[in-house]
């Protein structure tokens, strides 16, 4: 898909291509793929339809790229939430938060996908599994330091962000019906009391609004 790796590219041509991006995501997020069309996020976008065809030359590829953006994005959230200062436990109860609010957005469209686009989700798959090593990796790393001080029992670092991940997808694929709060909520609850160390105070930190 065509990307502009921002340098050498202009600061108004850089902010259309962040604003159909901020559309798209609102407008899948909602939608879902079949429900938007590309009028629409244009639309939305405040350009014409001729104009977001020369950044993003169908809908399956802004759809794929609104995805990557949507990820990078949380790499780089959970990298800031993985050096806040505070509780490991908080920490990772709030990547878990950020997790299913970002993928909550994408399930919607992969649900429909998977039958009608089986292609179209074949390639959001294989995104995604391109992507998933920083979130695996920052998942890892707060439970680590949770480990070192205390907080978490030790438990095998390279499976639990793996498992963790999975049953985040896993819900939100299987539960469609669930709130996305609700569905943290219970994540956080089974990781938590299954990583914490039996002299650890209990935390409800995720009930915070």
């Amino acid at each position: 898909m065509p990307r502009d790796d921002g340098e050498n590219v202009p600061q108004w041509r850089q902010r259309r291509r962040d604003a159909i991006l901020r559309a798209a995501a609102d407008l899948f997020g909602q939608h879902g793929y079949a429900g938007v069309q590309v009028d629409e996020v244009a639309r939305a976008a405040g350009v014409g339809k001729p104009t977001l065809y020369r950044y993003f030359p169908s809908k399956e590829e802004l759809f794929l790229e609104t995805f990557h953006h949507a990820l990078e994005a949380l790499e780089a959230e959970l990298d800031a939430i993985r050096r806040r200062d505070g509780p490991r436990r908080e920490a990772l109860a709030a990547m878990v938060v950020r997790l299913t609010d970002v993928l909550a957005e994408q399930t919607v469209s992969l649900r429909v996908l998977t039958g009608e686009h089986p292609e179209l989700a074949d390639r959001w798959r294989s995104l995604y599994r391109g992507r998933r090593r920083p979130i695996l990796d920052a998942l890892r790393a707060v439970i680590v330091a949770g480990i070192d001080n205390g907080e978490f029992r030790p438990v095998d670092v390279d499976v639990v962000p793996a498992l963790l991940l999975g049953m985040v997808r896993g819900g939100l694929m299987g539960a469609p019906d669930v709130a996305r709060r609700r569905l943290a909520r219970g994540a956080i609850d089974l990781v938590l009391h299954g990583c914490q160390a039996a002299s650890a105070e209990p935390i409800l930190a995720f009930d915070k609004p």
